[in-house]
């Protein structure tokens, strides 16, 4: 199979390798699309550094089975699916609790298992989802992170409900998605970013106003009649977004941060008692945060914004665009034909 991997010393090469064979509780899915993620841009960095192995990335994927194991039960070949790249052990402590976003001895696609920017991936039979019909797979591949990540972080734990006022901070592939989440939900959306076309963007996805950071303030007592935000979610990760989150956020209302970062913020212990407010860390998402997330998108209510679509030879040059910030939204790689 023909696979793109990023190489030590931050090469993204175009490579032929074996095809990987299923064990006997997984599939393999011929991917049919696989989505560019930021995180992709982290992990290629850290190759660099020498602080990670050389690996296939990819960690968005929509396929067709084309092989099971002998003891799958929960799918056939033939079957087009969405692929979750969480790959639970099923056994740990944090699996029992149905913690499997955090599962302590499993493995995940695209980060320390091959990803989907291959013509094959392998995973777990109860990893895999059938996708609506209604659902293309340009749009149904980064319903596995952007999807899934923004219903994990705008519901299952931001609690979003009708009439609330929800801060979406960054408007790029999961900030998009939050937007439409929180309007299926019946919230207001109020969404912030630097550039005027990702606010666009939010605009077109349903987000009652889009404005820039200097404008946050007085848009958030607007919307909220002076009374702070019910749910503010931070999509950026530097310290001047998680500082700005937290100074929307009214009484009882709830931080969400989502991107990685490691600029220091100081905490007060009034910080998160005066008011009632809670500062919590979303990390990944789960099978149940996939299968919603996927719901929306039957529903009409969750469309993931595709912008480019190219083929898995073109990976470096999308990667590179990606980083320039020329990319809205996401990017769709498609290691067979274009829109299959």
């Amino acid at each position: 199979m023909r696979a793109v991997r990023f190489e030590s010393g931050g090469a993204i090469q175009l490579i032929q390798l074996p095809n990987p064979q299923p064990g006997a509780e997984d599939v393999l899915v011929q991917v049919l699309a696989a989505g560019v993620c930021r995180t992709d841009l982290h992990l290629l960095d850290e190759i660099k550094a020498g602080e990670r192995e050389p690996l296939i990335p990819g960690h968005e994927i929509a396929g067709r089975i084309t092989k099971i194991g002998d003891d799958v039960y929960t799918a056939k070949v033939g079957d087009t699916v969405g692929v979750h790249f969480e790959q639970p052990c099923g056994r740990c402590r944090q699996c029992r609790r149905q913690r499997t976003n955090l599962c302590e001895e499993g493995t995940t696609l695209g980060f320390d298992a091959p990803g989907g920017y291959a013509e094959f991936v392998v995973a777990k039979q109860t990893t895999v989802l059938p996708l609506p019909p209604n659902v293309d797979v340009a749009a149904a591949a980064p319903l596995a992170d952007s999807g899934a990540t923004a219903y994990r972080s705008v519901v299952a734990l931001g609690q979003a409900e009708e009439g609330d006022l929800v801060v979406v901070i960054g408007s790029g592939g999961v900030g998009l998605s939050a937007v439409q989440v929180a309007k299926a939900y019946g919230a207001r959306v109020l969404a912030i970013d630097l550039k005027e076309e990702a606010r666009k963007a939010a605009l077109d996805c349903g987000a009652d106003r889009a404005v820039n950071p200097k404008e946050a303030p007085s848009a958030t007592q607007e919307f909220a009649d002076r009374a702070g935000a019910d749910v503010a979610i931070d999509l950026v990760g530097t310290k001047a977004t998680l500082d700005l989150a937290r100074s929307l956020l009214g009484p009882g209302g709830r931080f969400i941060a989502v991107a990685p970062g490691s600029e220091a913020i100081p905490v007060t212990a009034d910080d998160l008692v005066d008011g009632g407010k809670a500062y919590l860390g979303s990390y990944s998402s789960t099978m149940a945060d996939f299968a919603r997330a996927l719901a929306l998108a039957e529903a009409g209510r969750l469309r993931p914004v595709v912008t480019r679509k190219a083929p898995l030879a073109a990976a470096a040059e999308v990667l590179s665009d990606l980083r320039a910030g020329k990319i809205v939204g996401r990017a769709v790689l498609f290691p067979g034909p274009m829109d299959p």
